[in-house]
Formats: structure tokens, C-alpha cells, sequence
């Protein structure tokens, strides 16, 4: 069955076999971009795991507008439990997830990929693991029992085990960089601010959904016989910011105190190299280069922190966040120039003088400065 290319997408009646539960109904979803010559071999291999199992199964095409055939060989099949949405709209694989998800009418998802690195024979298992009371299941490469085909590079796997380490701070998955995932359709559905990015969807799944009982499902992981790998470094740039964004979302606290301590260091190393450079082009002007090298340092300071620090409103009039913030940054560049000009007159040693007022200007406004930016400058509405 096929949708209209870039159509509304009607919703589905629950099935007789979903409703009644007499048999675990499932409801699969495989985004694709130009994967047609992949999707034979595909679907007839879920066809025989739906007959050998006797689950109840659709599968959801989610095509970025391939045209490749993907259409065609859809329309061709004899199988009312294949159905092909065609996005005109937009692309991307999470996104195509969630337009899947939306479509899904069966008690259990599963998302995988067209290009066969996922065994669609392990579906099965990972139904039992939901039944059996998990949250969340993964289909893994990295536990006992799972391998990798030969063909994957040195490159691949320290990108691979970077990217693990860094998901860290969410869950202590093994293979939180699967894209070969299981959940009840209620554990979407009770999914708070989904924002995806990228090809990494199961860790943003895994976060928003809140989910706790994860299990991992030992998986052979097949090198892709058709198509080019979706991996670039566009794919692993996407994946820090969802970094950034997971960080936001679990500690918005310290995803701004942070950033603002860090903004404020990278401000000290300007503001020493802008005095440096101002007392060279304005000899005997001392007062005025210490003003210019504080003022230089916190405009870049504001601008950094607007845009990571108080990421939420940099959609806001600029000029004025800029005053409030030097109005609010004021006090620990007032007392940063009063000590800076005393010590120059006491000690005649200028860089000791600037690294003394710098010091007291941090001691005296970090703590004002971040309450008066956050609460008053950049404040959440």
C-alpha cells in the first residue's frame, strides 16, 4: 500500500490481532534514502520471520522522495501489511522515524534499517524482551554473542566508541549508537519534547521516553551490500550538537554554568592579549587601554554566551541584551580597572598589574555576572 507522495497521512484502524492481543503484533519502521536494490531481500525475509513466528507485522517504507524504484517495487508487492509513505518535505532518517512511528498501529515498534546490516531474524527476540517487561530493547554490537562483519575500518571503530563514550552521561548502553531498536508504541507516545538530529535517533528515544529497563539484544552486524553509508562528517557533527541538546535538556542548570565558566576563561586569555596589544599602540594611556581590553573581552564573552550559554534566547533583540549584559558585567569590569590602575601605579609592573586586576575583577563579578545574565539578560520567558 502506498501514500501519495508528500500527502497527508490518514491514521490506521487498529487491527483485530492488535486489539485482541491473541498474537504479538508489531509494527516495523525502515526510513530509506535510495536503498530500492535492498528492499527485496528485505521484505522477504521479514515475510518468512512473520510466518515462522506467527506475529502480526507491518512494515512502514519511510522514502525521502528516492526515486529509485522504491515506489514501484512497493506497488508490485502482494503484501497488505507493506505500506510506503513517500516524504517530498523533508529528509532525514530521525525524522523519517517519527513520521513511521506516527503510522505505527501495532502494540510493539521496532525501527531498523533497509540496508540489511540489521538481522530482521532477531525481531523476535526483541519482542520476548519487551514482553518480558523492558522498556527499551537495542539491538547491539558489542555485548556477548553480537559481531561485526569483516570491512569495518580502524577509523569506523574509534568513531564508533568515541561517540559511545559520549552518550555517557544518559545511559551505560553498550551500543547506544544502534540503530536497530524496539519499544512499546505507549513508550513513544509518552515521549516529552522529541527533537531529533541526524541518524541517531534510539538515544534521543532513549532520554525522552524516560525509559529505565534497557535490554540489549546480541546482533551480527552485516557490512551494507547495496547503497553508500549515510556516515560523513555532516553525520558526526549532527551528533555533538544532539549531544549539546540531550546535555540541555537532562541538566539545564549546568548546561548554562558551565559554558558561562568556560566563555569566561577564553575571555581572560582576549582580554590579556588585547592589553597587551593596546598598551603597545597607546604607550602612557593606561587607564583607556585597560577600558578598550575590558570592554573587548566582554562583548566577545556576550556573544559566545548567547550562543552557548543562553542558547534559548538568542532569538532576541540583540542590542538590547548587549546593554543589560555590559550593564550587569559592570561591576566586575569597575573593580577589574580600579585594581588594575592601582597596581600599575604601586608596582609599575604592568602584566602583573593586569593578571592582579583581572583576578579581583573574577573574584568580585563571575557569581553577579551569571545571575545578573541569566535572571535579568537572558532570563526564559
Amino acid at each position: 500500500m502506498t501514500d501519495s507522495p508528500g500527502g497527508p497521512v490518514p491514521a490506521l484502524a487498529m487491527s483485530d490481532d492488535a486489539a485482541t492481543g491473541t498474537t504479538p503484533s508489531v509494527s516495523i519502521v525502515v526510513p530509506t534514502f535510495r536503498e530500492a536494490q535492498s528492499l527485496p531481500n528485505l521484505v522477504e525475509r521479514l515475510a518468512v520471520v512473520r510466518a515462522e513466528h506467527g506475529l502480526t507485522i507491518e512494515c512502514i517504507i519511510v522514502d525521502d522522495d528516492s526515486r529509485d524504484g522504491t515506489v514501484e517495487f512497493v506497488a508490485s508487492l502482494d503484501h497488505d501489511w507493506v505500506h510506503l509513505v513517500v516524504r517530498t518535505d523533508e529528509r532525514g532518517l530521525s525524522s523519517a522515524v517519527l513520521r513511521g512511528l506516527e503510522r505505527a498501529r501495532h502494540e510493539i515498534c521496532v525501527v531498523m534499517d533497509a540496508d540489511l546490516s540489521h538481522p530482521p531474524e532477531a525481531i523476535p527476540r526483541f519482542v520476548e524482551a519487551i514482553e518480558k517487561g523492558a522498556d527499551f530493547v537495542v539491538g547491539s554490537r558489542y555485548i556477548e554473542g553480537a559481531s561485526t562483519q569483516d570491512g569495518w575500518g580502524v577509523l569506523r571503530w574509534i568513531n564508533s566508541k568515541i561517540a559511545t563514550i559520549m552518550a555517557r552521561p544518559f545511559t551505560r548502553v553498550s551500543d547506544p549508537m544502534s540503530g536497530y531498536l524496539a519499544f512499546r508504541r505507549a513508550t513513544w507516545l509518552e515521549a516529552v519534547d522529541l527533537d531529533p538530529i541526524g541518524y541517531k535517533i534510539g538515544l534521543e528515544l532513549i532520554v525522552k521516553c524516560g525509559c529505565r529497563d534497557i535490554v540489549e539484544v546480541p546482533i551480527h552486524f552485516s557490512t551494507r551490500v547495496h547503497g553508500e553509508s549515510k556516515l560523513s562528517v555532516e553525520v558526526q557533527w549532527q551528533y555533538l550538537v544532539h549531544i549539546v541538546r540531550l546535555l540541555r535538556y537532562r541538566h539545564p542548570n549546568w548546561s548554562s554554568v558551565v559554558p558561562f565558566l568556560a566563555v569566561g576563561g577564553s575571555g581572560f586569555v582576549l582580554y590579556a592579549v588585547l592589553l597587551w596589544l593596546l598598551m603597545s599602540m597607546l604607550p602612557g594611556k593606561h587607564p583607556l587601554a585597560v577600558a578598550l581590553a575590558i570592554l573587548g573581552a566582554m562583548t566577545w564573552n556576550f556573544l559566545l554566551n548567547r550562543v552557548v550559554s543562553f542558547w534559548y534566547a538568542r532569538d532576541r533583540q540583540v542590542l538590547g541584551q548587549f546593554a543589560g549584559y555590559v550593564l550587569v558585567c559592570s561591576v566586575g569590569g569597575v573593580v577589574n580597572w580600579l585594581v588594575t590602575q592601582w597596581a600599575i601605579d604601586h608596582y609599575e609592573r604592568i602584566p602583573m598589574a593586569a593578571f592582579v586586576g583581572t583576578v579581583a575583577g573574577v573574584l568580585a563579578g563571575t557569581a553577579f555576572n551569571y545571575l545578573g545574565s541569566r535572571y535579568l539578560v537572558f532570563r526564559r520567558t
